[in-house]
């Protein structure tokens, strides 16, 4: 079974470009009656936040949503997108095969325009292993697939959550997600079969939010003990 969490600002246009059915939840912050129109006529599911901008908190009320639903196996998939970030190239039974053939916990996946190409030094044909565990690693949730084990590792690691909700601004709370699936020993890899629009990476020394989170970031570290550590391990094909 494969289930998604779509979180959604202001992005009524983008509903009908993201794959649609009762196992598709919004998460609308700043919900507007246009979201939900368009929700109810494509037939999915939706939930409204009181409050915007907490988008960790927000995933997680989405993901509570999900479990609570459809009680998923241990060896389902979630998938996560931003709702400014749409597929361009849908390939979810590939992604899973490739889950599944190569033992992946998560997979990343790239955008058209994605400035983490310039860290991974293979081709994309596939997926690509990489390394979480490094201070600035490249786990970005504007789209990515976890299997279900794996997020309920993590949410019994993080007292019940799966994005850390001390994380109330932008930015930030993926990254720790990649440190904690390292600490965790999952593997996560990163593809291109399914590929999202636009370009992400970059610009984060360009938001305010992002500058206030990274010492949210720096604490949670050293609260968790984690190791800083700059250099990745090699990438590697599967």
């Amino acid at each position: 079974m494969l289930l998604r969490v779509i979180l959604s600002h202001n992005q009524t246009e983008n509903i009908r470009k993201f794959p649609h059915d009762q196992q598709t939840v919004f998460v609308f912050d700043a919900p507007t009656s246009e979201d939900i129109k368009e929700c109810e006529a494509l037939g999915c599911r939706y939930v409204l936040m009181p409050s915007a901008g907490h988008r960790g908190m927000n995933r997680n009320t989405g993901l509570q949503y999900i479990l609570q639903t459809f009680s998923p196996n241990y060896d389902d998939y979630v998938e996560f997108f931003d709702g400014d970030r749409y597929p361009t190239d849908y390939n979810p039974e590939k992604v899973q095969k490739i889950m599944q053939d190569s033992h992946i916990d998560c997979m990343l996946y790239s955008c058209e325009h994605d400035a983490r190409h310039k860290k991974i030094f293979v081709p994309l044909s596939g997926a690509t292993l990489v390394d979480t565990g490094t201070l600035c690693n490249p786990f970005y949730a504007c789209g990515f697939c976890m299997r279900v084990g794996a997020i309920q590792d993590i949410m019994a690691y993080n007292h019940g959550f799966l994005f850390e909700p001390r994380f109330d601004k932008w930015g930030s709370e993926d990254q720790f997600l990649g440190l904690e699936c390292e600490h965790l020993h999952f593997r996560v890899a990163m593809t291109n079969e399914t590929l999202l629009n636009g370009s992400v990476g970059g610009d984060s020394d360009q938001h305010q939010d992002y500058r206030e989170s990274l010492q949210t970031y720096v604490d949670l570290i050293r609260e968790h003990d984690f190791p800083i550590r700059n250099k990745p391990r090699d990438f590697v094909v599967v």
